[in-house]
């Protein structure tokens, strides 16, 4: 594996969405390639003449390592339905990427990291977002910031051990030199990503339900929040139930929860979604 160890190093990040910008701030002079907008930009510098999709990815092959921040939207079933996770943009863009290093930024169907890596031979690995789109504030000294990498106290990269070692590196170089780095399988990082997830939703459906518990009881919801969340085994992030706000609509929920329900034989994360869209309804 030919890494460069000094400086010199170069990111490319495939894909200029909410985790694509946010990337840009850890790593202000990386590549950006965004294909179905021709937009490249290098060093904040955007490209006003699109030289065509081969120049752009040439550029972005002769990079150190490649952030594959692209959407992963759910494949809808027959009965209409969304599941799975839709990996086909991650594959189409793995394919052509030629770096010695491949980090998936993306949510990922659990399994697909080492099945691009059985196809491909290349060296990939998947590290879990914590980034996120909730338009709230976020107090980053207490959870992960929401819209800056560098200021996250973790990293979780999944793949081959000395790949995941190198992908994190690149990242840790950027962040605090006292986060915890966990380096764990390909598989476990994709499902922890979508139990992160479902975990956020988890908290709003179960918050929704007492909210309907207190208004049948004639309780205050807010009231009985705060005095449960004075416990120091529960916290009230996720919690919040307002009359003219319920349930959760979310773009990251709205395809993990339903991608990890898929594995679900117990049937309770499907149930979930369900109590979720009776919330919305209501």
């Amino acid at each position: 594996m030919s890494i460069k160890t000094s400086p010199e190093y170069k990111v490319a990040i495939i894909g200029n969405g909410w985790v694509g910008q946010a990337y840009s701030k850890m790593f202000p002079d990386a590549l950006i390639y965004d294909e179905p907008k021709h937009y490249l930009s290098e060093k904040g510098v955007v490209q006003t003449e699109w030289a065509g999709v081969e120049a752009a990815r040439t550029a972005v092959n002769k990079c150190d390592l490649a952030l594959v921040c692209v959407p992963t939207d759910p494949i809808e079933s027959h009965a209409g339905n969304h599941n799975e996770l839709n990996m086909s943009i991650v594959e189409e863009v793995v394919d052509w990427i030629d770096t010695p290093l491949i980090l998936c930024k993306s949510a990922l169907q659990p399994g697909t990291v080492d099945k691009l890596v059985e196809k491909t031979g290349k060296n990939i690995a998947v590290s879990v977002e914590m980034v996120g789109e909730g338009k709230y504030f976020v107090p980053y000294w207490k959870y992960p910031d929401a819209e800056d990498p560098t200021k996250h106290s973790f990293l979780i990269v999944g793949g081959e051990k000395e790949t995941a070692r190198r992908c994190a590196d690149f990242l840790w170089a950027k962040m605090s030199p006292d986060i915890d780095i966990h380096l764990t399988t390909a598989i476990e990082a994709e499902v922890t990503k979508l139990m992160e997830n479902t975990w956020g939703a988890m908290k709003v459906t179960f918050a929704n339900v007492m909210y309907d518990i207190c208004e049948k009881v004639g309780a205050n919801y807010t009231e009985v929040l705060q005095a449960w969340g004075s416990d120091g085994r529960t916290e009230k992030m996720h919690m919040r139930v307002l009359p003219h706000k319920r349930g959760w609509k979310s773009k990251c929920y709205d395809k993990d929860v339903p991608a990890l329900a898929s594995l679900d034989d117990s049937g309770v994360l499907t149930k979930l979604v369900e109590a979720n869209k009776e919330h919305l309804n209501g």
